[in-house]
């Protein structure tokens, strides 16, 4: 049948086309219907499994700032080339003995490679070295970036840097990380980062990958894979190839970073080195990529220890904030950090209380060389001092020049203002200060315990305007110093709180002389300074 084009078509062409378009359709049904399967009852097509964990970001560090009680420590030493900051406990909690232990090793490390030995060290006036805390978020910068801050690098990014970062403030748990960062005219050229956990209410210790039981990173491999194949759009319902011995280090490495949200998740970054076939066909380089797993409590129940689980299920409560502890009664490692001693002469009186104010509220410890015959008057005083975590030590019964005096003289001034003080603090005094700071070895013997004098006079008592009073105290001391004030002269008492604003920021740790003294007061002797 020919149709011409622009013809009118016909009634019967018309029923024409229509069968045949009806035949065609007829025997392309017949056709495919004899290729079609046989329906099968109950299918479904397969179904994604669940991973039970999910590629996140890793949780915000805690604002250094919103925690209260525990407290920053600084040091810098610029002829080795080193800067640290970290965070302790009050007290002497365990946790702030294996932290310092990874600043220390940090700063021996770096030592032996620039061939100086590390000395504490202050600065000039005016350096900030007050600010103490974790820069928040410092640990997730860029190398590079640490080692270039002043606030946290060595100069000229040549050096090592400790940064901390508070990763948890949660029921009775503290967490935090610090990053040992090292570098060379600013390239890295070491970095390591630790995770520690303390419970406070028990003093115990956990190491990030210590929230995880033994096999946790074997068990959590598959997921892990799963989880980075889903969130890179894969597709692939193949099974998961077993890990390598190297595969599997690399996991548990990462679980050595593990933080905790506020819902209880526990969240891991993948560490460097991390491979496996699945991985490299999706072109994920967990070398340089920054890759963190989530794992939900519900998944990580039959993963973690006892300490993860305490962990997890304190995550979403306030934060218990363990109780203050006067500065006199922690340890203080003089050997790490500059320390200075204040001490006070021949008070109490009735400026010593503002003085202790001062001691206070400025978190330092101070030494009180007391007189016999004042105790029972000031006794308040000294059991406040002692109690504060301050000492209250010999300083005769009424001030005479020892040498003048006879071997028993000099023992019964001492005797008699130890039992004084022993009566008003409960606490016996076993170091003396020899009035004028004059003694001899006749003086010593009579004495029986060790004399401490000083290397730094304000001359106080001179009656000097307020201005060079603070200028001496502040800029007269260095690391070691034991610097004699008297608690009897109100120039004293007027410029206590910016001494110590002054000291605090040449980056001075204040001290008792039992502390500067590495814990335990000398028994013999004579000594001008804790060097």
């Amino acid at each position: 049948m020919t149709v011409r084009a622009g013809a009118p078509i016909s009634a019967a062409s018309r029923r024409a086309v229509a069968r045949a378009v009806a035949i065609l359709i007829g025997l392309t049904a017949i056709v495919l219907t004899g290729c079609a399967p046989e329906p099968e009852a109950g299918w479904a097509p397969a179904a994604w499994s669940d991973p039970g964990v999910v590629v996140t970001d890793a949780p915000a560090p805690v604002d250094a700032a919103s925690v209260a009680n525990p407290r920053g420590q600084r040091i810098r030493n610029d002829a080795v080339g080193v800067q640290a900051r970290w965070m302790q406990l009050p007290g002497n909690a365990p946790l702030n003995d294996r932290i310092t232990q990874i600043v220390r090793d940090a700063v021996s490390a770096r030592s032996a490679t620039a061939g100086t030995a590390y000395t504490p060290t202050v600065f000039p006036q005016g350096t900030g070295m007050t600010d103490r805390s974790c820069v928040t978020g410092s640990t997730l910068r860029a190398g590079s970036d640490l080692l270039a801050d002043a606030l946290l690098g060595p100069v000229n990014g040549s050096g090592t840097a400790v940064a901390c970062d508070v990763v948890a403030a949660a029921g009775s748990y503290f967490g935090e990380r610090l990053r040992v960062v090292t570098g060379d005219a600013g390239t890295v050229t070491a970095d390591t980062s630790t995770v520690l956990y303390t419970d406070t209410s028990t003093g115990e210790v956990a190491a990030g990958d210590q929230l995880w039981s033994d096999d946790a990173h074997v068990a959590l491999w598959d997921d892990t894979i799963e989880a980075l194949r889903r969130a890179h759009g894969s597709l692939n319902l193949a099974g998961i190839e077993a890990p390598t011995d190297d595969e599997l280090a690399a996991l548990q490495r990462a679980l050595a970073q593990t933080t905790v949200t506020s819902d209880g998740t526990l969240v891991f970054t993948l560490a460097a080195g991390l491979s496996a076939p699945e991985l490299t066909e999706l072109g994920i380089d967990a070398t340089t990529d920054a890759i963190s797993i989530g794992v939900p409590k519900a998944v990580s129940s039959g993963l973690v220890t006892a300490f993860g689980a305490g962990l997890v299920a304190a995550a979403s409560t306030p934060f218990q904030v363990p109780e203050a502890v006067a500065a006199g009664f922690e340890t203080v490692d003089c050997t790490l950090v500059p320390c200075v001693a204040m001490t006070y002469d021949d008070g109490p009186s009735d400026w010593t209380p503002g003085i202790l104010d001062a001691v206070a509220a400025h978190h330092a410890a101070v030494t009180f060389f007391a007189m016999g015959e004042k105790s029972a008057q000031y006794a308040a005083t000294e059991s406040r001092a002692v109690k504060e975590g301050n000492l209250v030590e010999n300083h005769t019964w009424n001030h005479p020049h020892l040498p003048t005096l006879t071997p028993e003289e000099v023992t019964t001034q001492i005797s008699d203002t130890t039992a004084a003080i022993t009566a008003a603090t409960g606490t016996a005094p076993t170091v003396f200060r020899p009035p004028y700071g004059q003694y001899t070895g006749a003086v010593l013997a009579a004495a029986g315990m060790a004399a401490i004098t000083w290397d730094v006079d304000t001359l106080d008592w001179t009656g000097i305007a307020d201005d060079v009073l603070t200028e001496r105290a502040v800029n007269g001391p260095s690391p070691g110093s034991i610097v004699l004030q008297h608690d009897i002269q109100p120039n004293t008492a007027r410029t206590v709180g910016a001494v110590y604003d002054g000291l605090l920021d040449r980056g001075f740790t204040l001290v008792n002389l039992k502390q500067l003294f590495g814990g335990t007061l000398p028994t013999h002797g004579a000594y001008s300074s804790g060097r």
